[in-house]
């Protein structure tokens, strides 16, 4: 029993390690975006200007290798990972489904990186669907790692095993859906925004105080990326109302969405600090920094509004004590 909890306590901190590397591979690779990095290793993949190690270095060289050189020790921690809790959580439908997601879209987060090497000239819809699947390669690891914690939690009480109790009505359910998606779509447009150059014709906040015949194309999508974020915010102020009314009976909702709120809210304040700042670097890495906390909040939510799955009888009955069963709830 003893092993059997050590390994699972290793488990968890090995998604804790593999979530905190995807963050730094992230943070590498918008400064790698950012600082025009992507071609210092030259038109190569997986060697750098034709070597495994460069012979010749510069900034952008360095910027690339590092990045490339942080994916290949977080992907090694992540086979490590996978094995572990396949193996020691293999009966439980989360884990294994979002363990394969990590995989998945780390493989495809892989291929993005290379054929943006690769081609001559890297398209802004591929970069900005790089960072798309960047942040669900890293919440797919982050949810994988909440959810075994909360087994962990539940498994120590003993008892029936409930990951999410009450259930909230339908409305709240698709709510918590459509939000994450239309995230989704309001990231991606603010990532396609930046890696076309975009964001950096405009000084005024929040209006833009240029014209359209001042900036052209370029006007008609900023004012979508900024329409999509005051959307955003006036979705997160009802949801955030929504879950105070159960708030006693789901505070993980509650949570899930005031803390989705809270980062949406500075994501807007580091918009102005990126127009103020004309694109610092600074600004840009604590702008997708807070939109990493934002989307992986509302994976949360969606994740803990789905209902529980048929449980294996020796998933959940783990320990009866005086004859009892105990319902524990996280």
């Amino acid at each position: 029993m003893t092993q059997t909890r050590g390994f699972a306590r290793l488990t968890f901190w090995l998604g804790v390690v593999v979530t905190v590397g995807f963050f730094w591979v992230n943070t590498v690779g918008f400064v790698d975006t950012h600082t025009g990095s992507a071609l210092g290793c030259g038109h190569n993949w997986p060697l750098c200007n034709g070597n495994v190690i460069p012979s010749v270095w510069g900034l952008h060289t360095l910027i690339e290798f590092l990045h490339r050189a942080i994916v290949a020790v977080v992907v090694l921690l992540l086979a490590v990972f996978a094995v572990c809790a396949l193996v020691r959580y293999r009966q439980w439908t989360e884990v294994k489904s979002l363990v394969g997601l990590s995989i998945l879209f780390t493989i495809l987060q892989s291929f993005l990186g290379a054929l943006g090497v690769l081609l001559p000239h890297d398209p802004p819809a591929v970069l900005a669907i790089h960072l798309g699947v960047s942040l669900l390669a890293l919440t797919s690891v982050l949810l994988a790692t909440v959810v075994i914690g909360q087994i962990q939690r539940a498994e120590r009480t003993g008892g029936r095993v409930v990951l999410r109790p009450q259930l909230p009505d339908l409305r709240f359910r698709l709510w918590a859906w459509f939000s994450t998606v239309f995230t989704f779509i309001a990231m991606y447009v603010g990532a396609f925004v930046s890696s076309t150059g975009a964001g950096g014709r405009f000084q005024g906040w929040p209006l833009p105080a240029e014209t359209y015949q001042v900036a052209g194309w370029a006007f008609e999508l900023d004012v979508l990326h900024r329409t999509l974020a005051l959307l955003l915010v006036l979705n997160l102020l009802l949801g955030v109302r929504w879950t105070w009314q159960f708030r006693r009976q789901r505070p993980d909702l509650f949570r899930g969405a005031l803390t989705a709120l809270i980062c949406v809210c500075l994501q807007a304040l580091s918009g102005m600090l990126l127009i103020a700042t004309s694109l610092s670097i600074q600004a840009f890495l604590t702008h997708v920094t807070i939109v990493t906390g934002l989307f992986a909040s509302m994976c949360y939510l969606s994740l803990q509004v789905c209902g529980e799955p048929i449980r294996k009888k020796t998933t959940h009955l783990r320990a009866i004590h005086g004859g009892r069963q105990n319902a524990s709830t996280y």
